[in-house]
């Protein structure tokens, strides 16, 4: 399993490594809308710096982006960054954003931290996982 899912107190952090294809970016995306915590999830980082093979279809992308509708209707408060400098990567994630099917933003960024940053911009609408009532 080329990829591994860190849950962060407001978002989940996904690490692509290694040679990565559509059925393991798609098991990844089923680990992360079927855990429990995804209710309470703020934002995701997927990086994909650490990617060899890329393995990626216009069919493939267009279904990836559909299967987004259904769990961002469900919490609509997610940002999504990207971690990415490989053009194929960049390629696809761009095609993902134009085909509109979301509303929620989404970024690409060639630094982590840079994507931290963006997403610290966002103000957080729910409090950490197991504190009710912490402050935010």
């Amino acid at each position: 399993m080329p990829f591994e899912l860190t849950w962060e107190p407001r978002g989940v952090h996904r690490r692509f490594f290694g040679d990565v294809s559509i059925a393991e970016r798609q098991r990844s995306f089923d680990l992360i809308c079927g855990d429990a915590r995804f209710d309470a999830l703020r934002y995701t980082i997927t990086n994909y710096l650490e990617v060899g093979a890329y393995e990626v279809s216009v069919e493939a992308t267009e279904e990836i982006a559909a299967r987004h509708i259904a769990p961002l209707v469900t919490n609509p408060h997610i940002v999504m960054a990207a971690v990415a400098v490989d053009p194929t990567v960049i390629a696809a994630i761009a095609h993902f954003v134009s085909l509109d099917f979301v509303d929620q933003p989404y970024r690409t960024f060639a630094t982590e931290a840079d994507a931290r940053a963006w997403i610290e911009g966002f103000a957080p609408t729910a409090p950490p996982w197991g504190r009710p009532g912490a402050r935010r």
